[in-house]
């Protein structure tokens, strides 16, 4: 028996027997006699009681708002530190006890115990708990099975019990919910119909949260089995505001939200192209570009369309991939060659700025090239960058393009932000505005709901802030889980998804996700097929149809 195990077992011994017992908890008629310095060692709640009302001890009895099985049970752990739990509900139960109590061993057994348990049938309770308690781990590994599981959780009791119609909003708001537009709909309509009286005065933020078309909405509510909600005149009035706001232009039924990677492949080709579908929670292989650009090359996405250009291979190589279609086309060879350069795509324009001649690396593209995808042609009139630069971070916000850092001639750093307006066609280096040394070279930029974030390679976030036309940056919360190199980035849901990279100069396939509003960085479950790093990472739209070749560990040619 080991030291903790003999002190647990006598202290137990000495509860059963009442000796040195100072305290008594009382739950509805039942009393428990117990010591202080032990219920004071383990719980916050119970040493500021003890240290300020009980001070003086004239006192020693506490009336717990609890039940006699709860109150036994939370005694036994706090005098033994095991926990035997039947099932889910008992383990959700004690973790609220932990929280009430402030019982931090308590809390972690809970956890623990739930996150071996996570599934379908319990993950929509855990998740309803986790968004109660702010636990922002559980609740991100559970929101995950119910977007994956979504076609059949949203027909069941689990989902139509959930008392707060903020938490149902928040779901069907979701980007990834694995289920066509039209079983989402008929959950969020249903839901209100389960309860309509308390729940009528919701349509319209249900309405707003399905971002569907408004006939599919009265079909299913005149269709299905809604009698309350379809004759109802608060979901007439919803329909008529939600009419009023506009056409919704969400992705149609068939189009899955996906993120895009070529590259990384030092030593071989680069052709191949796979993507995750955030509804399936899977990988699959798209069809290889044509032409091999091998290194240095950019992409950009706008959405079903992906762009490639440049590189070591061709550097003047130009070619698009349609995700509607599932096929790729040449398109006009880019005015000059180039690698280690930016491409970015806006209002129906993909712009080239920077880099160097594939044929002659020390030679700098200063031109600023425009392609308009509508005539499919090169814009013939052409500005320069103010400072030539390759290897910037970048990324587009409406109509700028904005580069962080980069390496300029002689291979020193550029300090100063540049951006080209691509509406107004001139391009700026603000010489007010002056980068942090952090992201000045060999970092990462993405837009995230009109927020431009650049991150470092040791995690650190950086804002791109506008006030009165004068530019700067403000340092946010760091990122979990690095440094790290050579990872990718893109938007995803109002978060920044991070992919791969070098950590501890090994290549890495696990997939991250940050939440901006509150600083919390997630790992997530699913991984990248294989390790890389230095790839390029786009976010765009893939038909459904053309996602059947699933990869795995390995790229399939198709």
């Amino acid at each position: 028996m080991s030291y903790s195990e003999d002190l647990a077992d006598g202290l137990q011994k000495l509860r059963g027997s009442q000796k040195f017992c100072d305290v008594v908890l009382i739950a509805e008629k039942t009393e428990f006699y117990c010591h202080k310095v032990v219920l004071s060692a383990l719980s916050e709640f119970f040493d500021t009681m003890f240290d300020s009302s009980f001070k003086e001890e004239k006192e020693f009895e506490v009336r717990m708002e609890l039940d006699p099985v709860e109150c036994a049970t939370l005694l036994d752990f706090m005098y033994t530190g095991k926990s035997e739990w039947a099932d889910v509900g008992d383990a959700i139960d004690m973790l609220h006890l932990s929280q009430q109590y402030q019982i931090r061993s308590l809390r972690e057994q809970s956890l623990q115990y739930l996150y071996q348990h996570i599934s379908s049938e319990y993950c929509v309770r855990m998740w309803e708990v986790a968004k109660l308690l702010e636990l922002k781990e559980l609740e991100e590994k559970t929101s995950t099975i119910i977007s994956k599981e979504f076609a059949l959780i949203s027909s069941t009791d689990l989902f139509f019990h959930i008392s707060r119609p903020d938490f149902v909003i928040e779901l069907l708001k979701k980007n990834d919910l694995n289920a066509h537009k039209e079983t989402i709909a008929k959950a969020g309509l249903r839901w209100i119909e389960e309860d309509f009286e308390g729940r009528k005065d919701y349509c319209y933020d249900i309405l707003e949260a399905l971002q569907t078309k408004r006939s599919l909405l009265i079909n299913l509510a005149s269709e299905a089995n809604f009698p309350n909600l379809h004759n109802s005149p608060e979901f007439k009035d919803a329909l008529q505001r939600y009419r009023e706001r506009g056409d919704v232009t969400s992705p149609g039924l068939d189009l899955e939200e996906c993120v895009v990677i070529m590259g990384g492949n030092d030593g071989g080709s680069n052709q191949s192209l796979i993507c995750f579908g955030f509804r399936h929670k899977k990988w699959f292989t798209l069809p290889p570009i044509p032409h091999d650009p091998k290194v240095n090359f950019s992409i950009c996405t706008s959405r079903c369309k992906l762009y490639v250009s440049g590189g070591f291979g061709n550097g003047q190589g130009f070619y698009e991939y349609d995700g509607e279609r599932n096929a790729w086309r040449a398109l006009p060879n880019l005015l000059s060659p180039r690698q280690n350069h930016c491409m970015a795509c806006s209002s129906g324009k993909v712009v080239l700025l920077g880099g160097t001649d594939p044929g002659n690396t020390s030679n700098f593209v200063n031109e600023i090239d425009v392609y308009d995808t509508a005539r499919n042609v090169w814009c013939e009139s052409r500005t320069t960058l103010q400072q030539a630069v390759r290897s910037s971070a970048y990324c587009v916000l409406e109509s700028k393009v904005f580069l962080f850092g980069g390496l300029r001639a002689g291979g020193k750093k550029v300090e100063k932000l540049q951006y080209f307006d691509i509406e107004k066609g001139y391009s700026v280096q603000d010489q007010w505005c002056t980068i942090p040394e952090a992201i000045q070279s060999q970092a990462r930029a993405v837009a995230v709901d009109r927020t431009i974030i650049v991150i470092s390679q040791k995690g650190e976030l950086f804002q791109l802030k506008n006030d009165r036309g004068f530019y700067f940056f403000d340092k946010k919360e760091g990122m979990r889980y690095f440094p790290r190199k050579g990872f990718g980035v893109c938007p995803f849901d109002g978060k920044i998804l991070i992919v791969g990279g070098e950590v501890n100069y090994a290549k890495t396939k696990d997939m991250l996700q940050h939440k901006l509003d509150d600083g919390f960085t997630f790992e997530m479950e699913e991984k990248m097929p294989f390790s890389s790093s230095n790839f390029f990472v786009g976010h765009m739209y893939v038909k459904r149809a053309h996602l059947s070749y699933e990869c795995k560990d390995q790229v399939q040619i198709v």
